[in-house]
């Protein structure tokens, strides 16, 4: 298993384009800039994981298995997928890591160096380093505007636009969360897995694709457009460079179960 662990380790740190270093900060923010660039945010792992998992309840898949989908296949995952593997990715490189999660819906990571750092690298936000946990701050890009605010009371998140979530610092464990996990992957109710949905950075520029609705944001302008079947395969497997045989999984699944709501 430790064979197996350092060579994934190393094949993610080459995709990653990162030399591996002591577990300080500023190895911690080069993962995370190379990580929110080269890993898509998406929901058709999702979905495939929903499925898998739909007759034990455990719809997360291992660290392993969400790495060797990101290096080989192209994928990503949501925020649940992204942490776990961060998590574990950091763990393994001798950083001091927790889940934390955000109300409503959300987990994300602290990581404690000379004091705790907000990580989050599963919130498709312009989020390119790690930041002291408990001091306010504003990141921006063309395609939002993301605050940070802290008080005494909380810790608030405002996306512009995007929906407002409170941070709880305490760590927590994905046992603690089983109740909210299993929520997020309740067809009736989730909105995310009803969605094929995905985000990423295309010759630096991001980019969304929410079922056949692409948004392109470059500085000067956003360009907005409704694809075809045929341009919307071509978007997802040629320019964001997902695996064909995943994406097709995904989107059979996607539309069983939407056919099923159909009345």
């Amino acid at each position: 298993m430790f064979m197996k662990n350092d060579h994934l380790i190393r094949d993610l740190l080459a995709f990653l384009s990162v030399e591996r270093s002591e577990a300080n900060l500023e190895f911690l923010n080069k993962l995370i800039e190379n990580y929110q660039k080269k890993v898509k945010w998406e929901t058709l792992t999702k979905i495939i994981d929903w499925e898998e998992g739909g007759g034990t309840g455990e719809y997360l898949p291992s660290a392993e298995t969400v790495f060797e989908r990101v290096i080989y296949k192209g994928m990503g995952g949501t925020c649940w997928t992204h942490s776990i593997g961060f998590h574990w990715l950091l763990s393994n490189l001798g950083f001091s890591v927790h889940y934390v999660y955000m109300d409503p819906g959300h987990l994300c990571l602290r990581v404690d160096l000379d004091q705790a750092y907000y990580v989050d690298v599963g919130f498709g936000a312009p989020l390119f380093q790690a930041y002291p946990m408990f001091e306010s701050f504003q990141a921006e890009d063309q395609r939002e505007v993301f605050k940070y605010i802290v008080s005494d009371e909380t810790i608030r998140i405002e996306r512009e636009p995007g929906p407002v979530k409170t941070l709880s610092p305490k760590p927590v464990t994905l046992q603690d969360l089983q109740h909210v996990i299993k929520r997020s992957n309740d067809w009736e109710t989730a909105a995310f897995i009803r969605e094929i949905s995905i985000f990423g950075y295309i010759d630096d520029v991001p980019v969304s694709l929410k079922n056949n609705k692409l948004k392109q944001h470059f500085e000067s302008e956003k360009l907005e457009s409704e694809l075809s079947e045929e341009e919307t395969e071509y978007w997802i497997t040629e320019r964001f460079g997902i695996d064909k045989s995943l994406y097709d999984q995904a989107v059979d699944i996607h539309k069983r179960m939407l056919n099923s709501f159909i009345v």
